[in-house]
């Protein structure tokens, strides 16, 4: 996918012909941004941080390219998406400012409001339930179940043996499986008391 040297760059200078780069940039962003995306707003980004670090993961790579390894486009992605959400938290330490989480997009009501809102308590619920989990295992649960990648894509993408990522998942299903329980437990009592 990524073009290499000769067809790309200005040959003997070295440079990367522009034309080319947009083009293969623009195949990138068209085959891998919705996966970022998706990833970072599961590993805990809001919406419009998720936005601004997917587009910094596209920064990167546009000005990293000719280091992309052919067929490794993916691997790459993932591993500078995690560099980026690394720096967006540190930077959102550091600020300390408040979250917008209270506000609220409107969705259009092509749904029943009741539906909807159903929606947004368990999309709301997931991400807790994700956030309490540790890192390593949130991103193979997160790989795994919403982005249905296979063990081995997995292991790929983290870039550990096949059987550390089988153990990391299911010790994630093990771990979210039990916060789910205790959650469930906590807003029985809540409605009960």
């Amino acid at each position: 996918m990524i073009d290499r040297p000769g067809a790309g760059h200005d040959a003997g200078k070295g440079q990367v012909n522009p034309v080319s780069s947009d083009a293969t940039i623009e195949r990138l962003v068209l085959a891998h941004f919705d996966f970022i995306w998706r990833l970072l707003r599961r590993f805990g980004l809001e919406p419009s941080d998720a936005d601004d670090a997917a587009q910094e993961v596209f920064i990167v790579a546009a000005r990293r390219l000719t280091s992309i390894e052919d067929g490794r486009e993916r691997p790459f992605l993932y591993g500078t998406a995690l560099r980026v959400l690394a720096n967006v938290r540190r930077g959102a330490r550091r600020r300390q400012e408040t979250s917008d989480a209270a506000l609220v997009e409107l969705p259009a009501m092509s749904r029943p409001a009741d539906e909807l809102i159903d929606d947004e308590r368990a999309r709301t619920r997931l991400d807790a339930l994700l956030a309490a989990l540790p890192p390593e295992l949130r991103r193979v649960i997160v790989l795994a179940e919403i982005e249905e990648q296979s063990t081995r894509e997995i292991a790929e993408l983290e870039g550990v043996p096949l059987g550390t990522a089988a153990s990391r998942l299911r010790r994630a299903r093990e771990r979210l499986r039990e916060l789910a329980l205790a959650d469930g437990e906590c807003a029985r009592d809540r409605s009960d008391g």
